[in-house]
């Protein structure tokens, strides 16, 4: 009697989560939630669908209630006969498929990773963001002092919420987010005067017109804008040429100006030399003759941004942080960093992407693309990868490699005046993939005893109709 009210009890506490208007619930959720999703996906991107529908509290909810509308129906049914096979396969098939899904979502790796021709890398960039500041007492030495995981993308800072970031002198805030931007690079002095020099320039000649800012990161730092013909350089002059044609120029603070050398691709030594302040033209006597004129010379200057506000991602929108220092506000923009300096410390604060070590370092041997004729429109691309333990590799667009539970697909490349410079891997470890197969394997069966099944229930229905006749 009393085994029999227990299981009167279960009956009457399972019933409603086997009930099949929550299952229609259910179903009726996710098609509204796909649906949401792919709308979001098509007007912004596949980070914006997973940041608002996907990975979100409600998603994980009517999933977790699928689990468990499926769990209840299948004890609804106890004790089984051998007839419900295939609706207990069926219903275990999806619930496993379900966890395999969680697994890569929450191990996973979805990456890409950047290799220039001839490079290596082992470092694939994730779409998840840090915070990371390194310190300086010596402008030179740099050590990590705080990295921190944000999710500024549903956790907006505002200035009266911002994010604080501990440093030893002074204090950062994080007090603004934009999703999607297009920045503008500008040039600003630093006040505090210890930031390296920027140079604005202009080459002119009647078939050449290049006009570039060349900021040095800090002090005595090289910058360098290649145009082709030759290159420009922004710091110390060296001894010896680099074997082709190239302007390098020296600030000097003291004097408001900047020494020039002149090397050309025939000699190892300078073959002019000079001074120059702002205004000032000189011809640096390449072959092809132009003018080289200094537009403007800040002794420190620092980077910074003008926004554009976007209401939607392009290829050329980014997202960026505003963050307080010292009074001032600095923008920063996403995988960009800034300065920042104290009479005694120097930080270095970057908003960036993270950055996972794979554990081998993929090198870029060689990279060809096909392109549909009498255009410039990729047809076709591959590359020709070295990887330690597998030697040399071809991954083309239908033909990834897999090593190490990695799997490296050919994703894109970039290009710089029409010539390929780079090849864009996607790089992906999907620990949920046995169990996605398991789950499809069982989930296949039961539909196919089920079909068996039906067919079973015809042959009989079909021997009785004969037999009565």
């Amino acid at each position: 009697m009393a085994e029999s009210s227990k299981k009167s009890l279960l009956k009457r506490i399972n019933k409603p989560l086997a009930s099949l208007k929550l299952a229609v619930f259910i179903i009726l959720s996710i098609a509204t939630l796909t649906a949401v999703g792919t709308f979001v996906e098509a007007k912004y991107d596949a980070y914006a669908a997973k940041k608002l529908v996907y990975d979100t509290w409600y998603m994980y909810t009517i999933m977790g209630m699928l689990v468990l509308n499926l769990v209840a129906v299948m004890v609804d049914r106890l004790p089984w006969k051998r007839r419900h096979a295939s609706f207990v396969l069926a219903h275990i098939g999806i619930i496993i498929l379900l966890f395999g899904g969680l697994l890569t979502m929450k191990y996973g790796l979805d990456g890409s990773m950047r290799i220039e021709i001839g490079q290596k890398n082992n470092l694939v960039q994730t779409p998840e963001t840090d915070l990371v500041v390194y310190s300086s007492f010596d402008g030179d030495r740099y050590s990590k002092t705080f990295e921190q995981e944000v999710d500024f993308f549903k956790y907006p800072p505002t200035k009266e919420k911002p994010t604080d970031v501990p440093v030893y002198v002074g204090e950062i805030k994080v007090v603004d987010y934009k999703k999607y931007v297009l920045p503008s690079r500008k040039v600003v002095v630093d006040e505090s005067g210890k930031a390296g020099s920027a140079l604005r320039f202009q080459i002119q000649n009647p078939n050449v017109n290049v006009i570039e800012w060349l900021v040095q990161k800090k002090a005595n730092s090289i910058q360098t804008h290649d145009f082709g013909p030759a290159q420009v350089h922004i710091g110390p002059i060296p001894e010896k040429g680099q074997g082709r044609n190239e302007i390098y120029l020296q600030p000097d603070k003291d004097k408001g100006g900047l020494r020039y050398a002149v090397f050309y691709k025939e000699s190892e030594k300078p073959g002019k030399t000079g001074f120059v302040k702002e205004g000032d033209v000189f011809n640096p006597g390449f072959k092809m003759a132009m003018d080289f004129r200094i537009l403007r010379f800040i002794p420190a200057a620092l980077e910074d941004w003008d926004l554009q506000d976007m209401p939607a991602p392009t290829p050329l929108t980014t997202s960026a942080i505003q963050i307080l220092f010292e009074g001032k506000l600095h923008w920063v923009l996403l995988n960009d960093m800034v300065k920042l300096f104290t009479k005694d410390a120097v930080y270095l604060f970057t908003y960036g992407n993270r950055r996972i070590d794979i554990g081998f370092p993929i090198q870029l041997k060689s990279f060809a693309v096909d392109r549909y004729q009498g255009t410039m429109r990729a047809a076709a691309y591959k590359s020709v990868v070295e990887v330690p333990e597998l030697g040399e590799r071809e991954i083309s667009m239908n033909e990834p490699m897999k090593h190490k539970g990695l799997t490296v697909y050919q994703a894109s490349f970039q290009e710089e005046n029409g010539h390929p410079v780079a090849s864009i891997f996607s790089v992906n470890a999907d620990p949920g993939r046995v169990w996605k197969y398991m789950g499809s394997l069982i989930l296949s069966v039961g539909v196919v005893l089920l079909m068996w099944f039906k067919h079973l229930d015809f042959k009989i229905a079909k021997k009785k109709e004969d037999g009565e006749e």
